[in-house]
């Protein structure tokens, strides 16, 4: 995952805000208690939202406690008492993807930085074996969904659509793990599913003038699409068909932390992004 899904802080009252940052920090602990310390690095917002949101739609209380941070012993974080279960799956699934991506990103780089890419994918190996012993049906479909998007990309299809299709399907299957309930799995798969799509298109937006000057694949500068206000206005409808089905779902505790994601981490972002494209003309 790349890290755009964030809380918009001004609008988070304090208590909020250290909760939030409670489930940051515990997520980075797992990471770190099952992964190593290096694992710790490639800790993403992206991650924590899916252990936030999977966490939110639980009856299991969470309680908190301070203890020092391992990387700045001078600092108190909030951390778990208990970790919960979707804190171990967000920090599994999180290696499991970075493994990914750093394939794609060797596939997209040059001979200098894919140099580096494929040192750092020597470092984390013994991470992603772990973690594919840990999730053996995940891995399988993260594999499955990596190769078809891979497969759209050799294409060089056109369609911003198909190119997203892959990761929206991914992330639906993700944020719908575990839930037995026909109705709330369709909702909670909505909620991936756009979500996920709204990823690809912010990822390949931000990516969009590097991508036109290496020559990597990026849909929008295949198809016709390559205008500013139209992804903006694109990338704004799917956030709202993000918070259209967000609405649907039983969302037990941290609900203004998760609607701060939905409604205004998400808005921000996009402007965020498409005020850097626009300073990068």
């Amino acid at each position: 995952m790349f890290g755009y899904i964030r809380t918009h802080r001004p609008e988070l009252k304090v208590k909020e805000d250290e909760l939030y940052k409670g489930i940051y920090c515990s997520l980075c602990k797992e990471l770190g208690k099952r992964y190593g310390i290096s694992s710790r690095l490639f800790l993403s917002y992206d991650s924590t939202f899916l252990a936030l949101a999977l966490m939110a739609l639980s009856d299991e209380k969470v309680c908190f406690e301070q203890k020092r941070c391992p990387f700045n012993p001078a600092k108190k974080c909030n951390f778990c008492k208990k970790t919960p279960e979707e804190i171990t799956f967000a920090a599994d699934i999180s290696v499991l993807l970075l493994y990914h991506k750093i394939k794609d990103n060797i596939k997209d780089s040059t001979l200098f930085k894919a140099i580096l890419y494929r040192m750092l994918l020597v470092i984390i190996l013994s991470s992603y074996k772990k973690a594919v012993k840990n999730r053996p049906d995940e891995a399988i479909i993260i594999e499955e969904y990596m190769k078809m998007q891979l497969a759209v990309e050799e294409k060089q299809s056109r369609s911003v659509d198909e190119a997203a299709e892959p990761t929206a399907i991914l992330l639906g299957k993700l944020y719908s793990k575990g839930e037995t309930d026909e109705d709330a799995k369709r909702v909670r798969e909505r909620v991936g599913y756009c979500l996920g799509r709204w990823i690809y298109m912010i990822d390949a937006f931000d990516d969009l003038e590097k991508d036109r000057k290496s020559g990597n694949y990026n849909p929008f500068l295949l198809s016709s699409q390559d205008n500013y206000e139209k992804i903006k206005g694109d990338l704004l409808m799917t956030a709202g068909e993000i918070a259209s089905a967000y609405e649907l779902l039983d969302i037990r505790k941290f609900g203004n932390i998760t609607k701060n994601v939905v409604y205004d981490g998400l808005y921000y972002e996009t402007l965020k992004v498409y005020e850097r494209r626009k300073k990068g003309e």
